[in-house]
């Protein structure tokens, strides 16, 4: 081995490999989805929210099948925006990962309203800063070049 070859292999230099912007933005919705389970896991340790699932109250009041299919719709978006991420044409996927997270981050907003647990704070800031990343990553799409 000459001392070129030996230099090669000893690098300390890491690689950074370009990784796809769906790929990323899909990673970041898996983020986002990880922090509502955690969150939810989290929200059953308050006092009192055992006791209020089992007389029947879920986050928006009494449960119904109506207020469990709402919930069910919302949680169920970031999922659907993993996979739409990767599978949507690039403009659609574009425009639709910037409108749905800003939704979601006006929602949230609205969430820190009815909420004085730290820990929801915590996990709603991270969330915002994860779906700012999407937008920003989103609008930022690179363009094909000719």
């Amino acid at each position: 081995m000459n001392d070129k070859d030996n230099l090669k292999s000893t690098s300390t230099k890491l690689t950074d490999n370009h990784i796809d912007v769906k790929i990323k933005i899909a990673g970041l919705w898996a983020s986002v989805v990880l922090l509502y389970i955690y969150g939810d896991f989290f929200g059953l340790f308050k006092t009192g929210k055992i006791d209020r699932i089992i007389e029947g109250f879920g986050p928006f009041g009494a449960v119904t099948q109506e207020s469990l299919l709402a919930v069910s719709i919302i949680v169920s978006l970031p999922c659907i925006m993993v996979a739409l991420t990767l599978l949507l044409n690039p403009s659609v996927s574009r425009w639709i990962n910037v409108v749905i997270s800003s939704v979601f981050i006006i929602f949230l907003f609205v969430t820190f309203l009815m909420s004085t647990w730290y820990f929801y704070f915590y996990l709603g800031f991270i969330e915002i800063i994860l779906k700012l990343a999407i937008i920003w990553l989103a609008w930022r799409w690179p363009h094909e070049e000719h």
